[in-house]
């Protein structure tokens, strides 16, 4: 412990911890954080931010072990939140250079056929995130993301966001695990 912190309470360090630790894993994803808590930050009448309000949720659940063996649950972290209704995820492949992730876009209706899907890799070592840059809409019922050749031997953990039309409203995003 250096000498600056050897005289600040122990609840203090934990918490300096706590926010060092979320504020690294959802750095990389700050953009995708903009927008997918873009329409909480508009309706809200205090004065938030994107980040603030995924910070503020990462601290309190995805936070997980006893300090100092303090580290992150991507499981519980959340990218965006909102009123769009989600997709279900099928199966998820993985090639040397490729994920493909089929699913259920749910009911079609004329209000959200044309809805975007997004997906995000992230590879928490290289702190490094993609999305499919190929817009996908809820009705195609697959997607493909091309992979850079530097994360083509990395772990990954994975994401789905869906977004309106307008790229204003979004769902609450699911993690899907690893590959």
């Amino acid at each position: 412990m250096n000498q600056r912190n050897q005289n600040k309470p122990m609840g203090q360090l934990l918490t300096q911890y706590r926010f060092y630790l979320a504020n690294q894993f959802l750095y990389p994803l700050a953009s995708i954080i903009k927008g997918g808590f873009g329409q909480r930050v508009r309706q809200a009448k205090k004065r938030l931010t994107a980040r603030n309000l995924a910070m503020a949720h990462a601290i309190k659940y995805a936070i997980k072990g006893e300090y100092p063996d303090l580290f992150v649950d991507p499981a519980l972290i959340l990218l965006s939140d909102g009123p769009v209704r989600g997709i279900t995820v099928g199966l998820i492949t993985r090639d040397t250079a490729m994920l493909q992730v089929d699913f259920d876009g749910g009911e079609i209706t004329s209000v959200n056929h044309d809805d975007e899907v997004l997906l995000l890799a992230y590879d928490q070592k290289g702190q490094v995130a993609v999305r499919n840059e190929k817009p996908v809409i809820r009705s195609a019922s697959a997607m493909v993301l091309e992979l850079p050749d530097y994360m083509w031997e990395v772990r990954l953990d994975l994401y789905v966001l869906v977004r309106n039309r307008d790229g204003i409203q979004y769902s609450r995003s699911q993690y899907l695990g690893s590959v």
